[in-house]
């Protein structure tokens, strides 16, 4: 698929292009403070695109919070199982989702409905590429293999395009759609989280990142 077609189909959602000419791909990956689930997810993405694509794959994948505790570092259970799962959080630093931020990216995975909900009444267009991780799971894997050898950028908005549209056909399981929350919680629960993100991540990366040759699709 030509660049142009790739614009097309995007454009027919009535969303154009934020930053028209620039080949790197963003993603922004939003929970509550930033401080415990977001950083994860956020480290894992990076990893799972490397990956598929090379150390100098054209991404930026960022994360913040809704009410994101501006300046902190990664929780310290949160920094451990990153440590646990060769992930560094060290750096991390918390920060407010913002409207340009969300404006800017091409894809925009919430935590949770709520979180969804705040980023689309902070930009309403952004309800085209915002999902909870747990929907774009569900829908991409509902997609039919993405096979286009597309630069990266067009690739992740081509299958986010996708994606939404997929929410008229694709059933949607009962309940809502969350990760939860395990801050303040025991270390348990922080296994369990990262599980499920890795679980999720998993899913997500062939769709977004490229197949490879021995994954069945």
């Amino acid at each position: 698929m030509s660049r142009a077609g790739s614009d097309a189909i995007w454009a027919e959602e009535g969303a154009p292009d934020p930053r028209p000419g620039d080949p790197h791909a963003e993603i922004v990956v939003v929970c509550t403070a930033n401080i415990c689930r977001s950083p994860l997810a956020e480290a894992m993405l990076v990893r799972a695109a490397a990956e598929r694509c090379g150390p100098d794959v054209p991404l930026h994948v960022s994360s913040s919070g809704v009410h994101g505790l501006t300046g902190e570092p990664a929780a310290p259970l949160s920094a451990e199982e990153a440590r646990e799962r060769g992930l560094d959080l060290s750096r991390h630093v918390a920060r407010v989702t913002d409207e340009l931020g969300v404006w800017r990216a091409d894809l925009v995975l919430t935590m949770t409905e709520t979180h969804r909900g705040r980023i689309v009444r902070l930009l309403p267009s952004a309800s085209r590429w915002t999902f909870t991780i747990r929907e774009f799971a569900r829908l991409t894997s509902a997609l039919k293999p993405i096979e286009d050898d597309l630069p990266l950028r067009e690739r992740v908005r081509f299958v986010t395009r996708l994606a939404h549209g997929a929410r008229a056909y694709v059933a949607r399981p009962p309940g809502r759609e969350d990760v939860s929350d395990p801050y303040g919680g025991p270390r348990a629960g922080y296994v369990e989280i990262a599980d499920e993100l890795e679980e999720l991540v998993a899913r997500i990366a062939p769709q977004l990142f490229g197949w490879r040759a021995d994954e069945p699709r």
